[in-house]
């Protein structure tokens, strides 16, 4: 069953995309993540990302799978974290709609149907953190 998020980001020369690929920083983006490290550049570059939900905390370590810079699009494995996650490999698209406006896409499949409606929820903190990042 696919998962995806879309939205609508108001920003500046491809900075989006910028700030996706680069694939540092998530912690300035993504509430729940409270520090990050990435290890390397581009495509094979490795990232740990510590996460706190309330009580919970845990790490999640990411590895970007394929970077196409022309269609501004990449793919990120999720190697170690929640079972429901482990193995999960998310697509992020960023579609430039005119000088000022960007469509940002997430999107994966997943398997467990208890684990789409988290994964949703993950997306839209993602995209809404984004949108902040880039329209202040």
């Amino acid at each position: 069953m696919e998962t995806s998020y879309s939205t609508k980001i108001i920003e500046k020369n491809g900075k989006v995309w910028d700030t996706i690929r680069s694939f540092k920083n998530a912690e300035k983006y993504v509430p729940i993540i409270t520090k990050s490290e990435v290890e390397g550049e581009g495509l094979g570059a490795k990232r740990i990302c510590e996460v706190n939900i309330g009580k919970q905390e845990f790490q999640i370590k990411e590895t970007i799978q394929s970077l196409d810079e022309e269609n501004q699009s990449m793919i990120v494995s999720i190697d170690d974290g929640p079972i429901q996650m482990r193995g999960m490999k998310t697509k992020f698209e960023v579609k430039n709609i005119d000088d000022n406006k960007a469509l940002l896409t997430i999107s994966t499949d997943v398997q467990n149907p208890d684990a789409g409606a988290m994964v949703q929820s993950v997306f839209e903190m993602i995209g809404d953190g984004l949108k902040k990042f880039h329209e202040l």
